[in-house]
């Protein structure tokens, strides 16, 4: 068996997208595989922004707001608590069922690119296993994530309080500010690499045994043990993988009128892309031995929808 490479899986991938997407298209398959897609990727696309200016207010008023705003809720406390009570509830419940559905999503996304199909029932009944493993996984490693970054936070304030107590920015506030910096970095990183990890391999790992979320990481940490040096370059190589697919994300935003933003319809537009992602990882570890092997040479062809 010839030694894995980061190159090799791109030609395989890119013939994987033409024979599931394009020999022959059908726009009732591509429509369902980018349900899949959609579903997988609902708890990694959520976000909200805004944009604030303070250089619209001065000091005094700013000052001002913050009293009125503290008066305010002081006086209607018996409004705000059962506000902030239901608000947060409910943000906890609209997390969890969207991690749940975008866990059980990468397996039945994972299964309709592999198969070359574009079944939704079948494997959302075949993979509960695995997907509830994967959930509870995803559960801890976020509250994991939330904890370690309260934290982070917290020592960045306890090492500048000094001058926050002043109001003076002096080597407390300098120092803070150069913790949180390397700290955020370290942070972002380690994050990063183990999702990656965890839904390029374990995932797959899962899918192949049908087995639960710790067995899936001892598979892949007993691999990375003997062959760090190329996952290492896979990660380097996904990088540039992504900074290509962001490229192409912005020109067709541009071109398509930002159409490529709303929920689901640019999942669909850019499925070639998804489906390339899904597949480059899962021929990159099938070169490791024919047991992650899960793609097959002749993989059939058909639609099932329930």
């Amino acid at each position: 068996m010839s030694s894995p490479s980061v190159l090799r899986p791109v030609g395989m991938a890119l013939e994987t997208v033409r024979r599931v997407l394009f020999q022959p298209f059908q726009f009732v398959k591509w429509l369902a595989i980018g349900f899949t897609a959609w579903l997988a990727m609902l708890d990694d696309g959520l976000g909200f922004g805004f944009n604030f200016h303070p250089g619209q207010f001065n000091k005094e008023q700013a000052s001002q707001c913050a009293h009125v705003a503290r008066d305010w809720f002081l006086a209607h406390l018996f409004l705000v608590i059962p506000l902030v009570i239901v608000a947060v509830t409910a943000g906890l419940a609209v997390w969890l069922v969207v991690t749940w559905l975008g866990c059980r999503g990468k397996f039945m996304f994972l299964d309709n690119v592999v198969g070359n199909r574009a079944e939704i029932i079948q494997p959302w009944r075949k993979f509960r296993a695995p997907g509830n493993s994967c959930f509870l996984f995803s559960i801890c490693f976020d509250l994991a994530a939330a904890a370690v970054l309260l934290l982070g936070v917290g020592l960045a304030l306890l090492v500048s309080w000094p001058d926050l107590a002043r109001t003076h920015f002096g080597w407390h506030a300098a120092g803070a500010i150069g913790f949180g910096v390397v700290f955020m970095f370290c942070f972002i990183m380690t994050a990063a690499v183990i999702r990656v990890f965890f839904e390029d391999f374990v995932i797959p790992v899962m899918a192949m045994r049908t087995c639960r979320v710790m067995e899936g990481w001892k598979t892949f940490f007993d691999l990375f043990k003997h062959h760090a040096g190329i996952f290492i370059l896979y990660l380097l190589f996904k990088a540039v993988i992504l900074m290509a697919v962001g490229f192409i994300t912005v020109f067709l935003c541009c071109l398509l009128c930002c159409t490529v933003l709303i929920p689901y319809v640019g999942v669909v537009i850019l499925l070639p892309v998804y489906v390339f992602l899904r597949s480059y990882s899962v021929h990159f570890l099938g070169q490791f031995g024919k047991t992650l092997k899960m793609f097959e040479n002749n993989g059939a062809s058909y639609i099932v929808l329930s």
